[in-house]
C-alpha cells in the first residue's frame, strides 16, 4: 500500500478526472492514466483501479439512461472487446513496464488527439464490421492502458450520436467491458489487489464527483468540456512518455 500522502493525491486526481469524465461522457482513463502514473503508481495498479471505477461510475448512468441505449451497438461492441481484452492482458505481463509506460504514454496523447480530431469532423457513412473493430481495439487498450473506451468513443463521436445516446450506449459498454477485462486479469493472475482495497478509499471521491459531472454534461454543451478533457489527456500523455 502506497504512503497516505500518495493515496490522498491519487484520490484527488481520480476524482477530478472523473468529474470531467463525467461531464464529457468518456475520458476517465486518458486522464486517470497518464496522472496516476506520473505519480509513481505501477501500470497493472492503474489499469485494475481505472477498470473497477469504471464499473462504479458508469453503471449508475446506464441504468438512468437504459431506455436509450442502442442493444444491437453495445452487443457488437463487447463482442468485438472480449478477445482484445484477452490479447491486452497477455501484453501486460509480457513487456517490461518502462515500455508499456511509453507505450501509453504515446497511445494516450494520440488517442486524444484523435478524439479531438473526430469531434470536428461531420459524420461520414457507415463502414460495415467498424463497430466490432472498435469493440476490439477498446478490449487491448482496456487491459494494457485502461483506455477502454477510446475507440467506441471515437466510433460514436464520428457519428454525432445525441448526448443521451452517447452517454448511453458508452455507460452499457464500460460497465459489460470492465467487468469482463477484470475477470480476465483475475484468470491470468495480473488483477492488483492493493488496487482493489485503494479502490475503496477512493470511491466516495469518485461517485460524488462522476455524479456533479453527469449531471452538468446532460444539461449543457458538452463540447468545451471534452476539448478541455482531451487537451488535459495529450499534454499529460506526452509528459508521460518522455518521463518513461
Amino acid at each position: 500500500m502506497a504512503s497516505v500522502e500518495v493515496l490522498i493525491l491519487g484520490g484527488a486526481l481520480v476524482a477530478a478526472a472523473a468529474l470531467l469524465a463525467g461531464t464529457s461522457g468518456f475520458g476517465f482513463g486518458l486522464l486517470a492514466t497518464p496522472a496516476l502514473l506520473l505519480s509513481g503508481f505501477s501500470l497493472p495498479f492503474v489499469v485494475t483501479v481505472n477498470l473497477l471505477i469504471t464499473i462504479a461510475t458508469r453503471a449508475s448512468v446506464a441504468w438512468r439512461l437504459r431506455g436509450a441505449i442502442d442493444r444491437r451497438r453495445v452487443a457488437l461492441l463487447v463482442g468485438g472487446a472480449i478477445p482484445g481484452l484477452w490479447l491486452g492482458s497477455r501484453a501486460l505481463g509480457a513487456i517490461d513496464a518502462r515500455t508499456l509506460k511509453l507505450c501509453a504514454g504515446i497511445v494516450i496523447a494520440v488517442a486524444a488527439a484523435a478524439l479531438f480530431w473526430a469531434d470536428r469532423k461531420p459524420p461520414r457513412p457507415r463502414l460495415r464490421g467498424l463497430t466490432v473493430a472498435a469493440g476490439f481495439l477498446g478490449g487491448v487498450l482496456g487491459t494494457t492502458t485502461s483506455l477502454i473506451g477510446v475507440p467506441p468513443a471515437l466510433l460514436l463521436a464520428r457519428r454525432r450520436l445525441a448526448t443521451t445516446s452517447f452517454f448511453a450506449d458508452l455507460s452499457a459498454y464500460f460497465v459489460a467491458t470492465a467487468a469482463i477485462g477484470l475477470a480476465v486479469l483475475a484468470l491470468d493472475g495480473r488483477f492488483s489487489g492493493v488496487a482493489a482495497s485503494t479502490f475503496l478509499w477512493w470511491l466516495p471521491g469518485v461517485l460524488v464527483a462522476n455524479v456533479i459531472g453527469t449531471s452538468v454534461g446532460l444539461r449543457l454543451p458538452v463540447t468545451a468540456f471534452r476539448r478541455l478533457a482531451l487537451g488535459l489527456a495529450f499534454v499529460a500523455g506526452i509528459v508521460t512518455a518522455v518521463t518513461a
